[in-house]
């Protein structure tokens, strides 16, 4: 992290799409990242582990505007599912 928003303080309560912070390499890291963690009664959870909570399905009425506006997001993501390899070769002298 480059930097912090000014909105986000340690303990303070963030909603999905707020920003947070700013990303930038520091210390021994080869590549912009963010730590991310979980904490559920306090206690540090995996949160592809933790049960969540069932959500109600799309209303039908507004299924098709969010199909459109979440498109582009979506294609995006998929260019990151494939695993890209680098090689070298090397030329005898």
């Amino acid at each position: 992290m480059s930097s912090f928003a000014r909105s986000a303080q340690n303990g303070s309560r963030v909603r999905q799409g707020q920003t947070i912070g700013f990303v930038g390499a520091t210390g021994l890291a080869t590549a912009n990242h963010l730590h991310y963690e979980y904490r559920l009664n306090g206690v540090h959870r995996n949160p592809r582990t933790v049960p969540l909570p069932e959500a109600e399905p799309i209303d039908a009425r507004y299924r098709e505007a969010f199909l459109t506006s979440v498109g582009p997001i979506l294609e995006e993501l998929e260019q990151f599912k494939s695993t890209q390899l680098a090689t070298i070769s090397y030329d005898a002298p």
